[in-house]
């Protein structure tokens, strides 16, 4: 799972060729530079994307105008699927973290299509659902008071959110800065660093700009669960 961690299972590729087809004729290619909004969080749900390529960071602003990162989907993932389906204004804002490619889909149509073809809406219910439960780890991971050990968790349970059925065999990039990852975690940048030279040196991750890799994701797990990671190989 090097490089797009979400591959075969992204929500694009569990749908049919038939059901992917639907989705085509209803919507429309557009291409977003890195940085640029597809929507902010507030505005009516005029539509939802799927990626094809590149990374969509989604972060909100609390009541204090923080603003605070929740997740990144790449390849063959959903984003702002539902509000459309609510009805209700975005309670996120969805921005490109590099060159992203979409399938941009009005509501109308898309509602359409989840009518003429309810095994797409139960794709999109069982994700969220996913999500949400991921969410909820998150927030319970984030708060250990052995900050490598957190910051572990927190690794594990962002690399589930970049692939729903993600097992512990392979390595997963997460596309996230330094500031975005201090966010998930709950802690200064400063104490982030400290805690990602520590998870260098035991040999369980790898950071480039942008992008922490967990290369050894059963030792990473040995550790978030209070155990020395083993010596040598995943």
């Amino acid at each position: 799972m090097t490089g797009s961690a979400t591959g075969e299972y992204g929500i694009w590729r569990r749908l049919t060729p038939t059901e992917q087809a639907a989705l085509r004729d209803a919507g429309h290619l557009k291409v977003w530079r890195p940085g640029q909004i597809l929507a902010l969080q507030g505005s009516p749900p005029t539509s939802m994307f799927i990626v094809l390529r590149g990374w969509v960071k989604i972060s909100a602003t609390n009541y204090r105008g923080e603003d605070a990162p929740l997740a990144a989907r790449g390849p063959a993932e959903i984003v702002g699927e539902l509000a459309p389906i609510s009805g209700l204004p975005r309670s996120a804002t969805m921005s490109a973290i590099d060159e992203v490619h979409t399938l941009v889909v009005s509501r109308e149509k898309f509602l359409g299509v989840l009518r003429d073809r309810p095994r797409i809406a139960e794709e999109i219910f069982r994700t969220a659902a996913i999500r949400l439960q991921q969410s909820d780890r998150l927030r319970l991971e984030s708060g250990g008071p052995d900050f490598p050990q957190r910051l572990a968790a927190v690794l594990l349970e962002l690399a589930l959110q970049h692939a729903l059925d993600w097992t512990d065999e392979k390595q997963v990039d997460l596309h996230f800065n330094q500031g975005e990852l201090a966010g998930f975690a709950r802690v200064s940048r400063s104490t982030l660093i400290r805690g990602l030279e520590e998870l260098r040196r035991l040999g369980v991750v790898r950071t480039a700009r942008q992008r922490v890799t967990i290369t050894r994701p059963r030792a990473l797990r040995d550790l978030a669960a209070g155990r020395p990671p083993p010596a040598g190989g995943a």
